[in-house]
Order: structure tokens, then C-alpha cells, then sequence
């Protein structure tokens, strides 16, 4: 993934994929729309193995979404 810079308390459209080898979602790629980036930190796990997976791209979303 291209080095991003997450921001602060914004959301992302982000594809991770899980690369633990245990896991039946080796290898396979999630599309996560929107994303939140929690203090500038975007982390994606495995609903299975509950390990955090690789980013693998993330785009700001613009506009963002409007929390109610």
C-alpha cells in the first residue's frame, strides 16, 4: 500500500487482506465502506480470527459521511 497518512476522526474507503495462514479468509480481501479512522489509526480484523489484517489501499472519502 502506498504510504497514507490517516487523519483523525474521518472515514475511509479502505481493502485489507487477511494473511494469517490459520485462518479460512487466508488471503482473501475486504472491501470496508466507510471506514473510521479513530485518532488517525485504521485497523481491520478478521471477524473469524479476530487478527488485524493488511491494508492493502485507503482513500479518504469525499464528502464525508454526515453523522446524525
Amino acid at each position: 500500500m502506498s504510504d497514507v497518512t490517516f487523519q483523525p476522526s474521518l472515514y475511509y474507503d479502505v481493502v485489507a487482506r487477511d494473511d494469517n495462514e490459520n485462518c479460512v479468509n487466508f488471503e482473501k480481501q475486504y472491501h470496508v465502506n466507510p471506514c473510521y479512522s479513530n485518532g488517525g489509526l485504521v485497523t481491520v480484523q478478521c471477524g473469524l480470527c479476530r487478527q488485524d489484517m493488511t491494508l492493502i489501499s485507503a482513500s479518504l472519502l469525499d464528502p464525508q459521511p454526515e453523522v446524525s
